[in-house]
């Protein structure tokens, strides 16, 4: 059952050294074919180099694997696009161990770089393993697997494949910064906060959303109240009209806080997912970077068997392209959060307007005296909404303001630095 299979995979964890300071590397050839390797990868797999070179990769691939997760990992490599992934291998001798890895396409074939795993997260996704092996046990079909594995990730929150990748390198390099008692890249730092701000961000739009939906019916409510109070076109019907008209305005204003006019989607989940990249990119790049250093060490202990010009070059490439991407991916969220901000501020001069009109129709309230008990309770509505919806306004631009200092750190801190000559240093 699946409780078996879990603490299986649990005991999978101890049975071969493998250091939280070690780095895989390995690339293959457009099928799959092994072409080089680092030390670490030789020697945790326990094969000799000559069983390595020239082998399919799957020759590590452990059968407890489920075949799901390939169909996703392929899924991207297919498009050019790399695709972080929890693996469980296996060696030469039987034994099995964890690594976290990150596969990206390459000038004819792929790279791989691999690191041990160790967060809350990787503990989740070890069980949901469990649970998709014994489902294709009992005839999952890998494309069906695949979409199952979809499914739970969104059921946790996560929108998509790709921004549980992020979540899960961030939490990996988090954890191993941690291990080994060195302080975190304040550029991982200010992508993973920003990341929670825009959650919680979002979370306040939606209730704006739904602030705004709620009173779309109060000055209907109010003109009713009005025509059993007072003659047609009476102050309360006027107030009434020029609330639905300014109500009307700060509806189509909302759309600055939507990436399309009409669209469900948000302008915060739009820029969740470029930090995403921004924090998958930018992770990928210093675990490169970590790894190109060993590789450059003369001596190094990181020795790269095969590593001919063209892989060092390719290495670089590699990590040039996503320190690159990720930089434009923090541009692309800053312009958009300066959007939202200025969005947030325009709808707050339009709220205060409405808010008058609110005051008005209290004033008006008090002079009908005890005639305008009806009214009462449509102007307490209004009065609590319109506190609610000036509260989620402060929150959306305190957030805005804090993600903008965040994309500030990010900035400061990008992965690489160019030194004089046009070299990463």
């Amino acid at each position: 059952g699946a409780d078996v299979r879990q603490s299986t995979f649990q005991s999978y964890l101890d049975e071969v050294r493998l250091g939280f300071d070690e780095l895989f590397f390995s690339s293959t050839d457009e099928h799959g074919i092994i072409t080089g390797g680092n030390d670490v990868f030789q020697r945790v797999s326990g094969f000799e180099w000559d069983a390595l070179l020239g082998a399919p990769h799957n020759l590590v691939r452990h059968p407890d694997m489920p075949k799901g997760v390939f169909q996703i990992l392929w899924s991207h490599l297919e498009k050019n696009e790399s695709a972080g992934v929890y693996l469980l291998n296996q060696c030469e001798n039987g034994k099995a161990y964890w690594v976290y890895a990150i596969i990206s396409p390459v000038e004819n074939g792929y790279m791989s770089i691999r690191l041990k795993p160790s967060s809350e997260l990787f503990d989740k996704t070890r069980d949901l393993y469990a649970t998709v092996l014994e489902q294709e046990r009992e005839g999952l079909s890998a494309e069906e697997s695949a979409e199952f594995i979809l499914a739970s990730l969104k059921a946790e929150g996560f929108d998509d494949y790709e921004s549980f990748s992020s979540h899960a390198i961030g939490q990996e390099i988090s954890a191993r910064d941690v291990a080994l008692s060195r302080s975190s890249s304040k550029l991982t730092f200010a992508l993973k906060a920003m990341s929670r701000q825009l959650l919680e961000l979002s979370d306040e739009q939606q209730k704006l959303f739904d602030f705004f939906e709620a009173i779309r019916g109060i000055p209907s409510n109010m003109r009713i109240v009005a025509s059993r109070l007072e003659p047609a076109g009476g102050p309360i019907s006027a107030i009434s009209q020029n609330y639905r008209l300014m109500s009307d305005e700060v509806q189509g204003h909302l759309d600055g806080f939507r990436s399309e006019k009409g669209s469900k989607r948000t302008v915060s989940s739009e820029v969740s997912a470029q930090v995403d990249a921004a924090l998958f990119l930018a992770a990928v790049a210093q675990l490169l970077k970590e790894l190109q250093a060993r590789c450059d060490r003369p001596q190094s202990e990181t020795r790269v068997l095969n590593d001919s010009v063209f892989e060092a070059e390719n290495r670089e490439k590699l990590l040039q392209s996503y320190a690159t991407e990720s930089g434009k991916a923090i541009k692309e969220a800053s312009i958009k959060v300066l959007g939202l901000a200025r969005a947030s501020k325009d709808l707050r001069q339009l709220v205060t307007g409405l808010d008058s009109i609110r005051v008005l129709c209290r004033v008006e309230a008090g002079r009908l005296g005890a005639e305008s008990v009806s009214l009462t309770p449509v102007i307490d509505q209004l009065d609590k909404f319109h506190k609610e919806i000036d509260l989620c306004l402060k929150r959306i631009l305190e957030h805005a303001e804090r993600i903008s200092e965040l994309i500030d750190m990010a900035n400061t801190h990008s992965v690489l630095s160019i030194d004089r000559f046009g070299r990463i240093s």
